[in-house]
């Protein structure tokens, strides 16, 4: 013990010489800066990362679930939507299915809604769509039936679900209602009134054989209704009069020498520049039922003239695509290696790579 003392009371006196010497860690705090024209959402399973097409650089990024769907901005009030899922164990455990809202300034949940927890948890954009000017939220459910939940995202609170068996996608028409796939060939067209319940049901004739050449649920909005694309490469365009169902006669931009061309991969294969018309689609040289392969090439396609216009050939195959809305838009694509490319969508010129981890597929911001 006597020799214990001494030493003891030595670092009593160097620690408070140490500890003067420690510069305070400073914390700052963030803020998003104005959205830019072609910013973008690449979703992961481990988050949302906010990226600007332009310059390639990140700006920041949403917490979002593992099980996440699809993610929706809505300007006016400057909020994220994420139909979110979660396990209390993570990987296993009591299942819970939530509408999280995220503030655009920080980035930060502000409130979540809890809804029945049948959401299916695939990565398809139109899984998700806002409806009643931003007002109410729809989410696709399979367990393992279809059904759609509303939810009123102003409120914060659940409203609604319909039950839709058989029919597939949300895809938001007029002021509240929303069209979706069925799988005997027809349209849906669901009308909700302004609390988000339904007021009107109404299916379209059959247009398209589910046998000899499906409709894939990947879809792209138009400038006044949606691109609907089938197994073999032919177009519908769809939109709605009040409760009427207008569907385009379909077309076909392939040659005869390319009937085995068809579109594919494992998420978003189709995507429209609204003010243009173009429309670029993920295709492939391959059999039928070849549908998950990646794109090889990406068509450029003209819905005026009903004509492809041009393509790009791939280095790496495409396995999710979208084009941003601006004046100069920007093409945005997820290789089958997960990296993330970004092209001029109008010269087509190949412009930057971006390094986005565990990429799967982009929302529009």
């Amino acid at each position: 013990m006597r020799f214990i003392a001494p030493l003891a009371a030595g670092l009593l006196l160097i620690s408070p010489l140490g500890i003067a010497q420690i510069t305070p860690e400073e914390i700052s705090v963030e803020t998003m800066p104005e959205r830019g024209k072609n910013w973008f959402i690449g979703t992961t399973r481990n988050g949302g990362y906010i990226f600007d097409a332009t310059n390639g650089e990140m700006q920041g990024m949403l917490s979002l679930s593992r099980y996440t769907p699809a993610v929706t901005f809505w300007p006016p009030r400057e909020e994220f939507y994420a139909a979110e899922s979660y396990l209390s164990r993570g990987v296993h455990g009591e299942r819970t299915d939530i509408i999280a809202i995220y503030d655009y300034e920080n980035l930060r949940p502000v409130a979540e809604i809890e809804i029945p927890n049948y959401m299916a948890r695939l990565q398809v954009r139109s899984h998700l769509g806002l409806l009643n000017n931003g007002r109410h939220l729809a989410v696709l459910n399979m367990n393992p039936g279809h059904s759609v939940t509303i939810v009123d995202v102003e409120d914060r609170i659940f409203t609604y679900e319909a039950s839709t068996p058989g029919c597939a996608v949300i895809m938001p028409v007029s002021d509240n209602d929303f069209l979706q796939v069925c799988g005997d060939g027809t349209l849906q067209l669901i009308q909700l009134d302004l609390s988000g319940f339904e007021e009107n049901r109404v299916r379209s004739e059959v247009f398209f054989s589910v046998l000899e050449d499906a409709v894939f649920d990947r879809v792209a909005s138009s400038a006044n209704g949606w691109f609907l694309i089938t197994h073999a490469g032919t177009i519908f365009h769809v939109a709605t009069d009040d409760d009427e169902i207008i569907i385009d006669e379909g077309w076909n931009p392939r040659l005869e020498s390319e009937a085995n061309w068809r579109p594919g991969g494992r998420n978003e294969i189709i995507t429209a520049h609204h003010d243009t018309g173009l429309i670029y689609v993920a295709m492939h040289d391959g059999p039928v039922d070849s549908h998950h392969e990646p794109g090889t090439e990406i068509w450029v396609l003209d819905s005026n003239t009903q004509r492809r216009i041009s393509k790009i050939e791939l280095e790496a195959p495409a396995n999710s695509i979208l084009v941003t809305q601006e004046d100069n838009p920007k093409l945005l694509v997820v290789d089958n290696e997960g990296g993330s490319h970004v092209y001029d969508a109008l010269s087509l010129s190949y412009e930057r790579s971006i390094q986005i981890p565990g990429s799967t597929a982009f929302e529009d911001l």
